[in-house]
């Protein structure tokens, strides 16, 4: 039986770079139908995701609602039990029972750019050239977003360059990072601060 998956993120980055990074879960029949986020740069926080997830059950025909909202936070290198208790605690009550579909969250440890110095062979291939990176610890590249805006040089990082980089990288590669196997998990009903521990 197919899962239909709406992710909360907190981006444009992660709109355009999520749905490249988990196409292969179509394979497993997981379709991720959307990527929300909230507009004009506004912080993820519970009460933006519940706004998010609202939109989305009340906006689509019942034949189409998701199975599951899975909620991406970036924890920007602190304990991501302390970010994610507020989510986890609160959300779940503040959507109450009308909305049936459950409820899954994951982080990323800096941000979605971590992720992409696993593939460091990829990365490497998209830029032409990577400074010296420890591919098998991706979640412990402080400040990813701006190391990766260096090596860009002249060229300006933008969400567009994101879905760029993130179609061309190897998933296989990407799953060295602790919090992607954590989101992955997540997507595909695991437990995804169990998968991040691995």
């Amino acid at each position: 039986m197919s899962k239909r998956v709406v992710i909360i993120a907190s981006g444009e980055t992660e709109r355009r770079s999520l749905p490249h990074l988990l196409a292969h879960l179509r394979d497993e029949n997981i379709t991720v139908i959307d990527v929300r986020r909230p507009n004009r740069n506004k912080a993820l926080t519970v009460e933006m995701a519940e706004k998010l997830i609202k939109a989305v059950w009340f906006e689509l025909p019942e034949n189409a609602l998701p199975d599951k909202f899975v909620v991406l936070v970036d924890v920007d290198g602190k304990d991501p039990d302390h970010v994610l208790r507020p989510f986890r605690q609160e959300l779940g009550k503040r959507l109450g029972s009308g909305i049936t579909a459950s409820l899954q969250f994951a982080y990323a440890q800096w941000h979605l750019e971590a992720w992409y110095f696993a593939d460091s062979a990829g990365l490497r291939a998209y830029l032409g050239r990577l400074g010296h990176v420890d591919a098998s610890q991706p979640d412990r590249i402080k400040n990813p977003k701006q190391h990766l805006k260096h090596l860009l040089a002249d060229r300006v990082y933008t969400a567009v360059v994101a879905e760029e980089i993130a179609s061309r990288l190897s998933v296989q590669a990407i799953q060295r990072s602790a919090s992607f196997r954590g989101f992955l998990a997540a997507v595909r009903n695991g437990d995804a601060a169990d998968a991040a521990a691995v």
